[in-house]
């Protein structure tokens, strides 16, 4: 079976009512908005960028604000930290002292040797008795 060309059909007519046309611009009105030179684009679109730019420049000056005052907290509580930590290291000293000083006493006890503060007692006593044997013999 052999084609027929086509027939072209006909337009249809749209239901739709046409939309109210705007008052045309003057060539005059159209030059007026449209920027003339590289320098007026540039400004132009910079003007509109303005409230972005601010929005993100009060944004950057917040977020600073919020991370100074984080940071001083922190060091804060670092600094806190520390000193718990250096007065707890010198309560662990001084236990740790006196447990190293018991177990050295003891241990000189059983091996039956005098402590420091032992022998500096019996240097006392011999003092004391050299010096009531010293008044006895000048009695005599």
């Amino acid at each position: 079976m052999a084609r027929t060309p086509a027939t072209p059909r006909p337009a249809r007519k749209s239901s739709k009512k046409p939309a109210a046309a705007a008052k045309p611009a003057t060539f005059v009105e159209t030059l007026k908005e449209v920027p003339q030179t590289a320098e007026a684009r540039v400004k132009a679109i910079l003007d509109r960028g303005k409230p972005a730019i601010e929005r993100a420049q009060a944004m950057v000056n917040e977020t600073q604000k919020n991370l100074t005052k984080q940071g001083k907290a922190i060091q804060k509580d670092l600094a806190h930290r520390v000193a718990d930590i250096g007065t707890r290291v010198d309560k662990e000293r001084k236990t740790l002292g006196r447990k190293v000083e018991s177990a050295v006493k003891t241990t000189l006890a059983s091996l039956n040797i005098p402590t420091r503060s032992e022998i500096n007692l019996l240097a006392r006593r011999v003092e004391e008795l050299s010096v009531k044997i010293d008044s006895l013999k000048r009695r005599r």
